[in-house]
């Protein structure tokens, strides 16, 4: 595609954009001086610190050095799979993006888009980084605000956990004890869906932060987000593309599978492999902790006992699915933004300012050109 020599122009932002700690379903921002970059606190780290301290305490538990011994025994034939099953998860992942973003007015093209959502992944460990994809991209296109592009990215992962959730089901019904785990999840995700889409429900979440004196002066941003959310979800081309995420989901899965028969050759079946995955994506965005970690891998561990692996090499297969899919993502991360900050002229990792507040949205809270 050919490109305007212009410099790029710099995204438009709301103000939850004021800190990419914000949280893409409150819309919880905290508020720093004006025209201060974010500084580091060292107090953010502190759930991640609970995460690593749990996948310690799991290296321990199962003994170091028969954990050794199980991972010496993985097929090392297969990491090039699992490495191209990884990067075409996330390639899958930006093409779905890609038709989100063309929906709230981007301008920008499937390849860039993928190189986006890859460059993101570089600081996907880091407290609420998923939210970097949607900087850069708001900063690439120049035509949408950041809010706008937050709620792309919430929309695109409440549907990829739906997704998964259904996919494993087959599992959940060779294991019955799980059941009730599936249940409460879908009810979760349902749940959210409610409170977006079903206009006296949000009006009654919109009534209690208003009463809340910490979070009252959080609800323009909470309103506009959901505005822009629920367009998305109105339309019905966000759901004909989501056939993108059923095929990430596939490919998620198949990692995960692989990984667990190069260790020792279990006999799991792809269906329960599908279950597991899905329990640990649950487990990781309920805890809270960027990334899911430790959470995710506790998750992972346990069902793996309880589906007859050794507690040895269910935790090397936790730890070898995060490396695999995580860690090798993030590497892909940095050399993807490496290319698209000298491409797109995009700002530094921690380089963000704040922007201006947002007015409430009106009193309807209908969403917006519905």
């Amino acid at each position: 595609m050919p490109r305007d020599d212009s410099p790029p122009r710099r995204g438009r932002r709301t103000a939850l954009s004021a800190d990419p700690q914000a949280d893409p379903v409150a819309g919880s921002v905290p508020h720093p001086s004006p025209g201060r970059r974010r500084r580091f606190r060292p107090a953010q780290l502190i759930p991640t610190g609970f995460g690593v301290a749990a996948v310690v305490a799991l290296v321990v538990a199962s003994n170091p050095g028969v954990l050794g011994r199980a991972i010496s025994r993985f097929d090392l034939l297969l990491i090039p799979v699992i490495l191209a099953l990884s990067a075409s998860f996330y390639v899958l992942q930006g093409l779905r993006w890609y038709f989100l973003l063309r929906d709230i007015g981007a301008g920008i093209s499937v390849g860039d888009s993928i190189l986006l959502n890859i460059a993101g992944q570089s600081t996907g460990m880091l407290p609420l980084g998923e939210l970097t994809r949607a900087v850069f991209a708001s900063e690439a296109s120049g035509d949408v605000e950041f809010g706008e592009v937050v709620a792309t990215v919430t929309v695109q992962e409440l549907i990829f956990m739906l997704i998964l959730i259904l996919i494993a089901v087959p599992g959940v019904l060779s294991l019955h004890r799980a059941l009730p785990g599936l249940i409460v999840a879908l009810c979760g995700i349902a749940f959210v869906m409610v409170l977006l889409l079903v206009p006296p429900c949000f009006h009654l979440v919109h009534r209690l932060v208003e009463r809340t004196p910490v979070l009252r002066r959080f609800t323009g941003q909470v309103d506009h987000l959901r505005q822009d959310t629920v367009v998305l979800l109105h339309q019905p081309k966000t759901l004909g593309w989501s056939v993108l995420s059923v095929a990430g989901a596939g490919v998620g899965v198949t990692l995960f599978w692989l990984v667990v028969h190069g260790l020792s050759g279990t006999d799991l079946s792809w269906p329960m492999a599908s279950f597991v995955l899905a329990a640990s994506y649950v487990a990781g965005a309920v805890s809270l902790i960027p990334g899911g970690i430790g959470a995710a891998e506790a998750s992972v561990v346990g069902l793996l006992v309880l589906a007859g692996v050794d507690p040895a090499t269910a935790t090397a297969a936790a730890l070898l699915q995060r490396i695999g899919d995580k860690g090798f993502a993030t590497l892909m991360g940095f050399v993807a933004y490496a290319i698209a900050r000298r491409r797109f002229h995009l700002s530094g990792l921690t380089a963000l300012r704040p922007g201006p507040p947002v007015p409430p949205a009106p009193a309807t809270l209908e969403p917006a050109g519905a």
